[in-house]
């Protein structure tokens, strides 16, 4: 049972989907792996290299937003700046 200890919920969503079935959000964690274990063809190799695959997307979707995030702060400061900046000289000017 290698695949249950370290993957998200919907890591595991993502694997059953493919396995087996629809699943919906109300399935709990023993729900999903029953439904990844239960299909005759289980082959624990390829699940756990498909499990890996979906772990790996996962993250690095999640990398991807991090740094775009962080990009949108770095711009909102930099703005925050540029008016700060603004404001003083239309101060100077004004005096």
């Amino acid at each position: 049972m290698f695949i249950f200890g370290g993957p998200k919920k919907c890591d595991l969503k993502i694997l059953a989907e493919e396995l087996v079935e629809k699943v919906d959000d109300s399935h709990k964690l023993k729900d999903l792996k029953k439904m990844i274990l239960a299909p005759k063809e289980y082959d624990e190799e390829c699940a756990k290299e498909w499990l890996n695959t979906i772990i790996n997307e996962r993250k690095e979707k999640e990398e991807i937003q991090e740094r775009r995030r962080q990009a949108e702060i770095a711009e909102r400061k930099l703005q925050e700046k540029i008016q700060i900046s603004r404001t003083e000289t239309s101060r100077r000017n004004s005096n």
